[in-house]
């Protein structure tokens, strides 16, 4: 994965749980009105969680949002209602343009995955097999770095970094270490 491509399309979903039935629908349109002045091919689906027969009530509104390029690559964000602000502090419009903020956030940085799937992309790297393996990703997470020097120490597998001052991205490449499970029966 190391060119990103063009974004073609974005799929969410707008969840509401024990609030009110249009809350849901207010997310997605406000998120749907940020994403479409830039990209004609937004869906974002609405759900709704209202049982009369829970215990319980605890209100929830959340949003997740997926944007895929002509490559293959995949960027997502997600946001939630904040706790406590369940009474009327917070707008569903300002939770649908939140997410949809933190979404143009992910892609703006460029790479070919968001920041929080940077660290499993690069364990299945070192796990994979014994081969080259590359990826471009925008920038680096504390969480990503932390996540290199662990796999340097437990697969000793060492990451080649580079810096593209031109996309403003980062080139990580890494030989696999070949894993395979052995408690799998073999055919």
């Amino acid at each position: 994965l190391i060119d990103a491509g063009l974004v073609k399309r974005i799929r969410g979903t707008a969840v509401s749980c024990h609030t009110p039935a249009s809350s849901a629908n207010r997310v997605a349109h406000s998120a749907k009105g940020v994403l479409h002045r830039l990209l004609p091919d937004v869906w974002v689906h609405t759900e709704l969680h209202n049982r009369k027969t829970t215990t319980s009530w605890s209100p929830a509104l959340s949003l997740t949002l997926r944007a895929e390029s002509t490559t293959g690559c995949v960027w997502t964000a997600e946001c939630c209602m904040e706790q406590g602000r369940a009474n009327n502090e917070l707008l569903p419009e300002d939770l649908g343009k939140r997410g949809a903020a933190l979404l143009l956030q992910e892609i703006q940085r460029g790479g070919c995955v968001d920041m929080t799937a940077q660290s499993i992309v690069l364990l299945w790297m070192c796990l994979g097999p014994e081969d080259v393996s590359r990826i471009r990703v925008g920038t680096l997470s504390p969480y990503t770095i932390e996540a290199l020097r662990l796999y340097r120490m437990v697969f000793g597998v060492e990451f080649k970094v580079q810096a593209d001052h031109e996309t403003k991205t980062v080139l990580l490449s890494c030989l696999g270490t070949g894993y395979r499970n052995m408690a799998k029966a073999s055919t």
